[in-house]
């Protein structure tokens, strides 16, 4: 995955009159702004909209060698299908992730594969906001619609791609913006990342209490994750449901998940790591504002 980052980034956010990081959005006590974002700590995206001939920017880093990233995606100003990858979950690798931090700015227009941002975790979720911004040309809109690409255990296996997790269900299926004159009022967008579906596990670490959870006979074929040429325990390359009264076939082992049901649930907190995707239509827009606020 390529990463990039602009040397002018700093300035440009402090012309917008944005901030860069987990801030303070009003005056403690102060509920809602004016431009309808709650108060409270949290963090910024901001996604701009650029020219078709937009150059991507370059990766800059610190004293020690540290990748310098940002909290802007640039995407282009006109165009369907354009990619937002967003990393986070429960586990790990989720944990390592210090703040939001984009690290791959630029959508496949500019340099060929989706931006990427990973978000902290937080097993509370978060409550999301934004609103389009910009001295608006015409009508400008923008609608985003958001999909599960990929949901891992602490095993590393995809349980999409195993088919262990529903592909869909989530409370708000798109979200669009217009960016009309005056004051632009941010609307709550949470729903498009609150999802409700089925997991399954190869453990039952994520069933709270125990009982939550309905088990499943799989065969499964044990994958070689290491490289060494042994299968590794509960890490498997493909797995298929074991009719009752049959046996597994030659070459798979049986294996027992645990099926958790999630209801209108924060969708990071599905997996270990969980890879979600705004999938954005951008007609005009120039910059979309959006505040994740972590649930206390």
């Amino acid at each position: 995955m390529k990463k990039f980052f602009v040397s002018t980034l700093i300035l440009s956010i402090t012309l917008l009159g944005l901030t860069v990081g987990e801030t303070l959005a009003t005056a403690p006590g102060e509920v809602v702004n004016p431009n309808g974002f709650p108060s409270g700590e949290h963090y910024n995206l901001n996604i701009l909209g650029k020219k078709a001939d937009f150059t991507c920017p370059v990766l800059e880093y610190d004293e020690l060698g540290n990748p310098i990233y940002g909290n802007v995606v640039f995407v282009p100003e006109n165009g369907q299908g354009i990619e937002i990858l967003m990393q986070s979950g429960k586990g790990k690798r989720a944990a390592a992730i210090p703040e939001l931090q984009v690290i791959d700015p630029c959508t496949a227009a500019f340099d060929g594969d989706a931006a990427v941002l990973q978000l902290p975790k937080n097993d509370l979720g978060y409550r999301v906001y934004a609103r389009a911004l910009a001295k608006p040309t015409g009508t400008p809109d923008m609608t985003i619609t958001p999909d599960l690409i990929s949901v891992q255990d602490e095993f590393g296996n995809d349980l999409i791609y195993l088919g262990l997790v529903t592909s869909t269900g989530f409370q708000l299926p798109n979200q669009s913006f217009t960016r009309n004159k005056g004051q632009s009022i941010a609307v709550d967008i949470t729903g498009l990342l609150l999802w409700t579906g089925d997991v399954c596990y190869f453990t039952q670490d994520y069933c709270v209490p125990v009982e939550s959870c309905i088990s499943k006979s799989l065969c499964c074929v044990p994958a070689d994750v290491t490289g060494d040429g042994i299968p590794d325990a509960n890490a498997y390359s493909s797995c298929q449901t074991l009719i009752e009264g049959e046996i597994c076939p030659e070459g798979t082992i049986p294996v027992t998940a645990y099926c958790n049901h999630y209801e209108a649930t924060w969708v990071f907190n599905i997996g270990d790591f969980v890879e979600y995707l705004w999938s954005l239509e951008n007609n005009g827009v120039k910059l979309l504002q959006v505040r994740f606020y972590p649930n206390k």
